[in-house]
Order: C-alpha cells, then sequence, then structure tokens
C-alpha cells in the first residue's frame, strides 16, 4: 500500500494501472486506495482504475459516488463512462441528480454509452427520480412508455429492459480497450433533435433571453439554469462575449487531403443520395465507431453536423492556395500560458469561464494534460 500511494501521491496513475493489472497484492492495493484519507489519494486512484483495465473493478468504484469530495466523484463517474458495464445503470442515473456538473455530465456520458442517445444530458431531475423511486413497482409496459416519451430509441429500450429483468447483473468485457471513450460522438435522433429545438430558460427576462439566443443551443444546453437566473443584461451580454471566443470559426481551416477523397474514383450506376455523400466525407474511424445502422438513420442535418464536428476532411469549396483564416485570439490565452504552461492552456481556453470557476489553481496545477483532455471533452458541443 505504501508503495502505491506513493505513486499516486506523484500522480503516477499509469503505473499504478500497471502494477495493478500484473499482481493482485497491487490491484488489492489500487483498491484501498479508493477510501484513502488522502481526497487526493483517492481520486488519483480512481483515476488509476482507468489504467486497470478490468470491468470488474466497477463494483468498488461505484461507491466512490458518494465520497463527500466532488473532485473524487468526478473521478468515480469518469471511470464508471469509460468502463460502460450494466450492472452500473442505477448508479449512473443517480449521479444524473449529483450537485456537480462534471459529475452529471459524465454519468450522462456513462449513460449514452450503455442506452443510446444524448437524452441523458437533458433529463429532468423529476424524469431521473421517477425512474429511480417508481421503476421497481411500474408495469412494464408503462416503463417502456414513459422511456419513450423521453424519445428514447426503441433499441435502448429493450436493451433497458432486458438489463432490468438481470437486475443489471451483466458485465460486458472491455478489458482490450487501449483509449478513451470519452471522445465519441453522442449522435441525436430526428425526434429527439426537435424536442429539444430552441431551448428557453425560464426564470429569465426577455432582454436577457434575447442576448443568450446569440449562443449555438449546444453551448446554451451546458449551462446550469440556476446561474442563467441570476444574470442581467449586462452580465448576460458579457458571458455571451466570454463564450463566443470559445466557440470554433464556422470556416474550417485547411486540411491535408484525406483517405476520403479516394471515394470519388468509385463510380456508382446510382447516383448517390445526400445522405449517402456525407456519410462517405466521414473519416473512417468516426464511421467504424458510429456504426453503419446509425449513421443510416441520421437525417442530412444531423451528418452535417457530424462531419463540422470531425473537422478532418477538407471542403471541395477551400482553395488550396488559400490561407487558413486566424481564429480570434483568447484574451485567456496568456495568463494560462504563463500560469500553467503551453500545453495546458492550449486546453484551457477551450474551457468558459464560468465552467472554471469552481476549479483552484492548484488543482489544475496538480492535473496531467489526460486528465485536462477528459475535464475539456466533457464540455464539448455534441451533435
Amino acid at each position: 500500500m505504501a508503495k502505491t500511494r506513493s505513486l499516486l501521491l506523484e500522480f503516477e496513475t499509469d503505473e499504478v494501472g500497471r502494477l495493478a493489472r500484473e499482481t493482485k497484492t497491487e490491484r488489492k492495493a489500487l483498491i484501498n486506495a479508493f477510501s484513502d484519507p488522502s481526497d487526493v489519494v483517492r481520486e488519483r486512484a480512481l483515476i488509476a482504475a482507468v489504467d486497470l483495465a478490468d470491468p470488474a473493478v466497477v463494483t468498488d468504484v461505484v461507491k466512490a459516488l458518494a465520497d463527500e469530495v466532488a473532485d473524487v466523484r468526478i473521478a468515480a463517474a469518469q471511470a464508471l463512462a469509460f468502463y460502460h458495464q450494466p450492472r452500473t445503470v442505477p448508479d449512473l442515473l443517480k449521479g444524473l441528480k449529483d450537485d456537480n456538473t462534471w459529475v452529471r455530465s459524465h454519468c450522462a456520458a456513462g449513460l449514452s454509452k450503455l442506452l443510446n442517445g444524448p437524452i441523458w444530458a437533458r433529463i429532468t431531475t423529476n424524469d431521473v427520480e421517477k425512474i429511480i423511486d417508481d421503476f421497481p413497482d411500474m408495469a412494464e409496459e408503462d416503463i417502456n412508455k414513459f422511456l419513450s416519451s423521453l424519445k428514447l430509441k426503441p433499441a435502448a429500450i429493450d436493451r433497458f429492459m432486458n438489463w432490468r429483468s438481470q437486475a443489471f447483473d451483466i458485465e460486458i468485457d472491455v478489458s482490450a480497450i487501449v483509449e478513451e471513450l470519452e471522445g465519441a460522438p453522442i449522435l441525436l435522433s430526428e425526434e429527439a433533435a426537435a424536442a429539444i429545438e430552441a431551448p428557453k430558460v425560464t426564470g429569465v427576462s426577455d432582454e436577457v433571453e434575447a442576448i443568450l439566443s446569440e449562443l449555438p443551443d449546444e453551448i446554451r444546453e451546458t449551462l446550469p439554469p440556476e446561474d442563467l437566473r441570476r444574470l442581467t443584461p449586462a452580465s448576460a451580454r458579457e458571458l455571451v462575449q466570454k463564450l463566443k471566443v470559445s466557440i470554433p470559426s464556422e470556416k474550417p481551416k485547411k486540411k491535408k487531403a484525406v483517405k476520403v477523397r479516394k471515394v470519388k474514383k468509385v463510380r456508382k450506376k446510382k447516383k448517390p443520395t445526400a445522405q449517402e455523400e456525407l456519410i462517405e466525407k466521414l473519416p473512417a474511424e468516426v464511421r467504424k465507431e458510429v456504426g453503419d445502422e446509425t449513421l443510416a438513420a441520421l437525417s442530412v442535418e444531423e451528418l452535417e453536423a457530424l462531419l463540422s464536428s470531425t473537422a478532418e476532411s477538407e471542403p471541395e469549396e477551400v482553395v488550396v492556395e488559400s490561407e487558413p483564416e486566424e481564429e480570434a485570439a483568447d484574451p485567456r490565452m496568456q495568463d494560462f500560458i504563463d500560469k500553467y504552461g503551453q500545453d495546458k492552456a492550449e486546453l484551457l481556453v477551450t474551457i468558459p469561464d464560468v465552467m472554471l470557476e469552481g476549479i483552484p489553481e492548484d488543482q489544475i496545477q496538480e492535473m496531467d494534460l489526460e486528465t485536462l483532455k477528459g475535464l475539456t471533452q466533457a464540455l464539448e458541443p455534441r451533435d
């Protein structure tokens, strides 16, 4: 335990995970560290749990979702989202009620991987309580209707009902996973997209609402309603200006030629539809990650949004000789560089100030790049 604790204090989480994979003694030491007196050790032990690459560890990780320290709960939620084990569904649902935005975000990401669709990031507290409290006594038909009303896809509802019948005591072996899954795009069905169109926050003045409407819907949905209700027109304008700095330019940068260009050489007897053309333009790794069946179910608008988010291919309209337009410089960049260095600064400028306020500077100093990347991905706009 002393060796494991020492490595965690030095933030050598990958080494701790490697040792835990090799010997039972080190594995036990890692799990014991989940309840260490130091919240720093507990947090880093949960981060190392991902490097352990053992789905069985989720039984011990879920206990940390009740930790009194937010950073520890965040690490636990992130580990559970990585492993996507059906047995953690009830715990991830409870995590949607957590006071901390990051905990809710990672729990929503975990549920989205298990039960496809991004509704878990937008479901109301009342609906979460109904699932947790009422489902045990509800008839299957009523549960099915309720999940359908939330725009959950039929296949996901069937999966949920099947797992529920087995008390979620099912394990999916993901020990072969070698890279973080947080960056995978969460896709939105046409019905779900229509249901969340033009979100309006209750409790704000028409003037504040008009100012907030300048932000993309996916950005507005990440802002806590309780904070938005406190905004005045002046503070709303300041918030919008800050957030606009972090929004990528609509004009994509010039990119190198990629393999998708070879698609143009393929002749088909029938002219491809607009949907098929957009699917072909997607990078191969994105098509493989999302799956042909899911892509085929998307509308043209959803595919265009997904293609834009990947930013991997070069649109035909871009002239090779033209120079890429420079994006507006973030006024926070130099301050971040002075405090944390160039690499961290490039990640931190993608996070709005309102979301950074609750993270102490010394905590950011201690984060390695992988941890910081995980935090930024939780706030990325989702198609």
